[in-house]
């Protein structure tokens, strides 16, 4: 899970790189890890967040008409796959992706069999980023033609042909403009907006009101757009056999909550399913024995306002958030977990003494967060810990773009729900119906065909 935006403008302007730097910042909820840029002809990649990346490096001169930028989550301590990538066959191309390929393997055979290319990389990325290129190359030596649209239409019927995973791309083709591509199932988000001489891609819709863009509509999946740049002209190539099948925790936990994604408000779905686990609460346990709600920054807040609807309690800030300090979930390494959940969260001794207390969370994956949270109510003389889980549970891992390599590290293996609730120390513990969930989000809208709801299964 990364965030990804792509802006052409149809004139010459110095301000675009610094108009995509603040879409980045938008986006930085996404991915804390590294920090990429790119016009036609240079790149600019470093580690950290979007505002210490560029500090030291001097854009002013960056007059460009089409530039892309990419935040990273995934941590594997190589460099060289901080994005964007680039390649300069058949043409000089730039790209940046945010999703999962899952057939590496059989991608790098293609690869040597076809083009007789060897990639010797472990980037999904990068094998992308050659497969278009070794494609387009192909096709423009077949048809002997400058390049165009339909070639580009071809190299994504491709793609989506022979990529198995997720992926939303934007891309810089040198001297023709930018390309927009969301996979088969729409996994992850892709949206487009205007305004009056440029065009934007980008991951969430936040980027665009803050850029002041109007949104036109999000990229469908298996949707190409292409965006000319001299002429202004538009062109969209669609793969017929695609369905609206997003990732299910885009809404649960990734995407901000001022976002929309495909035609749903975060909030309004957040709502929502606070309400679904509010009704379960009702139904499963005493909720008059409940004194206070208090949600755990920052998203559980609006799950919490849902559920406050259906048991009528009040809601408390108990648990102070350090906002300097990265998400947890998306770091890899268990001890530089462990020590940022120290940091990140504290807790207001009086909210909690003597009261019994619902803890609400977006969702419980390692368990870390939760058992640090419980401490603190403990220690604060909670009499009794209620806690929620707005998210199903958490029982298997994810190959489309969220970091959850392997089954043993979730709090859910070898654990029923009485395992859970007494390793992480609550007397009552509650999950959300991923049933229950799916059905209310397309009942809100009906254009879902599904969710990738994989971790959940």
């Amino acid at each position: 899970m990364c965030g990804i935006i792509g802006i052409i403008s149809y004139e010459k302007k110095n301000t675009i790189v610094q108009e995509l730097l603040e879409g980045l910042m938008t986006l930085q909820h996404r991915g804390q890890d590294s920090a990429g840029i790119a016009t036609e002809d240079v790149i600019i990649k470093k580690p950290g967040l979007v505002k210490y990346a560029f500090s030291d490096t001097n854009l002013e001169n960056l007059n460009t008409q089409i530039c892309i930028g990419h935040v990273r989550y995934k941590t594997n301590g190589v460099y060289n796959n901080i994005q964007p990538l680039h390649n300069i066959l058949p043409r000089r191309v730039t790209m940046c992706h945010n999703g999962n390929i899952i057939n590496t393997d059989e991608m790098k055979k293609l690869l040597k069999s076809k083009y007789n290319v060897i990639q010797n990389t472990n980037s999904d990325s990068e094998i992308i980023l050659t497969i278009f290129s070794c494609r387009l190359y192909e096709i423009m030596i077949e048809t002997k033609e400058e390049l165009n649209q339909f070639h580009i239409g071809k190299v994504t019927e491709f793609l989506h042909e022979n990529l198995v995973g997720s992926f939303s791309l934007v891309i810089i083709i040198e001297d023709y403009g930018l390309v927009a591509v969301r996979d088969k199932n729409g996994t992850r988000p892709l949206i487009w907006g205007e305004n009056d001489n440029s065009a934007i891609i980008s991951s969430e819709s936040v980027t665009l009101k803050h850029l002041d863009y109007v949104i036109v509509r999000d990229v469908n999946p298996g949707e190409t757009i292409i965006l000319k740049k001299n002429s202004g002209e538009i062109y969209h190539h669609q793969y017929e056999l695609s369905y609206l099948k997003p990732c299910l925790f885009e809404y649960i936990y990734f995407a901000r909550p001022d976002s929309i994604l495909d035609k749903l408000a975060i909030h309004k779905s957040r709502i929502a399913i606070g309400r679904l686990l509010g009704e379960k609460m009702k139904d499963t346990w005493n909720c008059n024995d409940i004194d206070i709600i208090v949600p755990v920054p920052d998203t559980s807040i609006t799950f919490a306002n849902g559920i406050q609807d259906v048991i009528n309690k009040p809601l408390r800030e108990g648990l102070i958030r350090n906002r300097y300090i990265d998400r947890t979930f998306i770091m890899e390494n268990f001890k530089m977990i462990r020590t940022n959940i120290r940091r990140k969260l504290s807790g207001i001794e009086s909210v909690f003494k003597n009261r019994n207390v619902l803890i609400v969370d977006d969702s419980i994956v390692r368990g870390n967060t939760s058992r640090h949270i419980i401490e603190i109510a403990r220690n604060f003389g909670a009499k009794k810990i209620y806690f929620g889980s707005c998210a199903p549970i958490i029982s298997n891992t994810n190959k489309y773009g969220i970091n959850i390599p392997t089954k043993n590290e979730l709090i859910s293996y070898n654990r029923d729900e009485s395992d859970i609730a007494e390793y992480l120390g609550v007397d009552y513990l509650i999950y959300n119906d991923l049933d229950k969930i799916t059905q209310k989000l397309m009942e809100i809208n009906s254009d879902f065909d599904g969710f990738e709801t994989s971790m959940f299964l």
